[in-house]
């Protein structure tokens, strides 16, 4: 029987748009500002540097090309500020884009319907830092906020990572289910660890009996199914 339900938060609670212009816009900005370099040649100077840093994978994701990485230094906004020796702190860099903070249209409904019969919880591949700033009027749904990066040291959402969360919850894992929108890190993945899981997929590419379209399908389906 579930009683936790565990949601991933960027692309699944939140839309990318602040994530995005952190990375692709703001850190570009101010090196192109300490540089003199044009905004163009910053910016593919920028993100030259995360493919470097990375693993040379690129996801797109919005209008932005993300990189993928399998090394810390990539989620560490302090290492990126010190690395292009920015006149910036973190907290001054989140604050410049903190306007384009969204969550999705049915997040409040959604969370005001699954807290009164779950215990909800965030598990988010995002430093903690995003993870504070983002659900901030949010957190009074969460029992507790997990950041695979920040928390457990690990790059990406792992088996081992939805094991420690159980074990952090002190939960077996067929009594906790997750919700997220990357078919690996958030379908397979808590699969692999012996959770329950949706797939959450905003775009309509796949189906399947695992599969939703926003996340009041998933509350249908949890409480018609669970």
């Amino acid at each position: 029987m579930i009683r936790i339900v565990s949601l991933d938060m960027d692309g699944t609670l939140m839309k990318s748009g602040f994530v995005d212009k952190v990375w692709m816009e703001g850190i570009p900005a101010l090196y192109a500002e300490r540089t003199g370099l044009d905004f163009p040649a910053a910016k593919e100077h920028v993100i030259g540097e995360y493919a470097r840093v990375g693993s040379d994978r690129m996801e797109v994701i919005g209008e932005y090309a993300r990189v993928g990485s399998d090394r810390m230094e990539w989620y560490d906004l302090l290492y990126w500020i010190e690395k292009f020796g920015l006149k910036t702190g973190k907290d001054e860099l989140l604050q410049m884009y903190e306007d384009e903070i969204e969550a999705y249209p049915e997040v409040p409904e959604v969370l005001e319907l699954l807290s009164d019969k779950y215990d909800l919880v965030v598990t988010s591949n995002a430093a903690r830092e995003f993870i504070d700033i983002e659900l901030e009027g949010l957190t009074e749904y969460f029992r507790e906020i997990f950041s695979a990066t920040s928390d457990f040291r690990e790059v990406k959402k792992s088996p081992l990572v939805y094991g420690a969360i159980c074990a952090q919850m002190d939960a077996r894992p067929f009594e906790v289910l997750h919700i997220g929108d990357h078919y690996h890190y958030d379908y397979e993945s808590p699969l692999q660890a012996g959770l329950d899981a949706l797939f959450l997929d905003r775009k309509g590419e796949r189906s399947g009996p695992e599969v939703v379209g926003d996340l009041r399908e998933a509350v249908e389906l949890i409480e018609g199914c669970l």
